[in-house]
């Protein structure tokens, strides 16, 4: 998979629009115009929410697609740029549906049921039955959406807030069951939403019919701008009004000049200006910001097709990234789609044993973090390594804090031994260095592996191999701290170095795992 597709240098954001269609002022000003400045500072991911539409409009489909074209023929007029950020369709990425299904299977009634919006929008919208699972759940399917491409923020207005937090919620129970850091839990990067209003004064929305769409034909916002309510201020003109009160003035704050502002301002509370002049010069400074926006969209209506197949370029783009994700999560669930170590239940041959311990495939490895290694090499050994009818169990509730770089957890066997598994701290010429905590265990593992050579070698440990000089060795040095050992190849030899102790040979240990048994 190309690297461009999965990394960049840039932080990332995800955020995304249910297609109710041609977008007005508001959704400008409260998203939008910002996602198009976050392009140059973010690599980012908008995406529009067509699943999401259907939570509330599942009884008429029948617009879902053509709304679905509006927004994204909106989003590129006002300068989203598929060259500087991924622009796609929610359904065209099933790993979002795949996702939401899993989290579903974690994520507990009542954190649901608490969304403030959950049962805000019961009330306000009571044409429509809502008393749905997809409306119930259509924040764990936002949860889904953002976490998917692992983003580090998400921007969203204040009232988003809470859906940030039950992302971040779902992020950590996932990570915390499964043992894992595959969601890091994004923040919330709060979007500057200056108060707009519609033309009648009350809040810009399609249901009260106020709207002035972002990319209306000048002749017609000129229009509505000069219909505009004033709130009823200045019903005679040489009145004195104040423009913080009078839709009017939230135009001229948003986009007139500073100068132009301030001069409407003072005008407007000296009543030396006539509201006329007033909503005539805050549709020509409108005028300038969508003007070129409108004729960007009359543009690209004119290639419809070719929208089209960006956005399907786009979300395959999109796919891909999604897909990276959900292949770890899979795995972490034991759904993945290979057979994995399954096919050693029923026809791995030692020759096949002995491939699984070629780590060639897996060299990236070898730059992570020492901590990020260890524990991507002791899933290996767990899951390609371990005879499939030793079935190692984690130990819950235990997390060791004498080791720092190296918080693993000891495995149990079916016969409850505690096993340590360890990967080297350090790696030079035919020797591995380890540090074990100071505590009691029946089997040691120890992983070696050497970037030169990518051949894992596992040492299985019994505790009588090590029981005497690891007493020793914890006696002599300070209270929790590390035992260090030191596996070292001498010639055909595998010798065992506890801190100061003499070493014990191990060479029979290489592989055999009847310790575990």
């Amino acid at each position: 998979m190309p690297d461009t597709v999965l990394s960049s240098p840039r932080p990332r954001v995800l955020s995304g629009m249910r297609p109710t269609g041609k977008l007005h002022l508001g959704n400008y000003m409260g998203a939008l115009a910002n996602w198009v400045k976050l392009q140059d500072a973010y690599e980012g991911y908008f995406f529009i929410a067509d699943w999401h539409a259907l939570t509330t409009d599942y009884a008429d489909p029948s617009r879902v697609k053509l709304n679905t074209l509006d927004v994204a023929l909106d989003w590129l007029a006002a300068g989203l740029d598929p060259e500087r950020s991924t622009i796609f369709i929610q359904s065209h990425v099933p790993q979002h549906a795949e996702l939401h299904l899993l989290f579903s299977m974690i994520t507990p009634l009542g954190w649901l049921e608490r969304v403030p919006t959950y049962k805000e929008q019961q009330e306000n919208l009571t044409g429509k039955d809502l008393s749905t699972y997809g409306f119930l759940g259509y924040p764990l399917l936002q949860a889904a959406d953002i976490l998917l491409y692992q983003p580090q923020f998400v921007p969203v207005g204040q009232d988003q807030v809470a859906h940030v937090e039950l992302t971040r919620e779902v992020a950590r129970r996932f990570n915390s069951m499964y043992k894992t850091g595959v969601f890091p839990e994004p923040e919330a990067l709060l979007t500057p939403s200056p108060k707009l209003t519609g033309t009648d004064g009350r809040k810009m929305s399609k249901s009260y019919g106020n709207t002035i769409g972002l990319t209306e034909a000048p002749d017609s916002v000129r229009g509505k701008i000069h219909g505009m309510s004033t709130n009823g201020q200045r019903v005679r003109q040489t009145d004195a009004g104040d423009p913080d009160l009078c839709p009017v003035g939230y135009l001229h704050k948003i986009f007139s000049a500073a100068d132009v502002a301030a001069a409407t301002q003072r005008g407007c509370r000296a009543a030396t200006l006539s509201c006329e002049h007033c909503k005539v010069e805050a549709a020509r400074q409108v005028d300038a910001v969508l003007a070129p926006i409108h004729a960007r969209r009359m543009e690209l209506e004119g290639h419809i097709e070719e929208t089209w197949e960006m956005l399907r370029g786009q979300s395959a783009k999109a796919a891909a990234r999604a897909e990276a994700t959900m292949v770890s999560v899979r795995e972490l669930l034991d759904l993945s789609h290979d057979l994995g170590s399954i096919k050693r239940h029923f026809t791995a041959s030692a020759e096949d044993r002995q491939r699984d311990h070629d780590l060639s495939a897996q060299a990236a490895w070898w730059e992570l973090e020492t901590a990020e290694r260890s524990r991507n090499l002791r899933d290996y050994w767990q899951k390609k390594l371990v005879p499939f009818e030793i079935p190692l169990a984690q130990e819950s509730n235990r997390v060791f804090t004498s080791l720092e770089r190296e918080l693993e957890e000891p495995l149990l066997t079916p016969k409850k031994k505690r096993v340590f598994v360890a990967a080297p701290q350090q790696a030079e010429g035919d020797g591995w260095t380890f540090a074990v905590p100071p505590r009691s265990y029946e089997v040691w593992t120890l992983l070696c592996w050497q970037n030169q050579d990518h051949w894992l070698r596992d040492f299985v440990v019994p505790q009588k191999y090590f029981a005497q000089a690891f007493a020793k060795a914890k006696k002599t040095l300070k209270k929790d701290e590390a035992v260090p050992l030191t596996v070292r190849k001498d010639g055909a030899r595998f010798l065992l170095v506890i801190h100061e102790n003499e070493p014990v040979e191990i060479s029979d240990l290489e592989s055999n795992y009847d310790p575990l048994r």
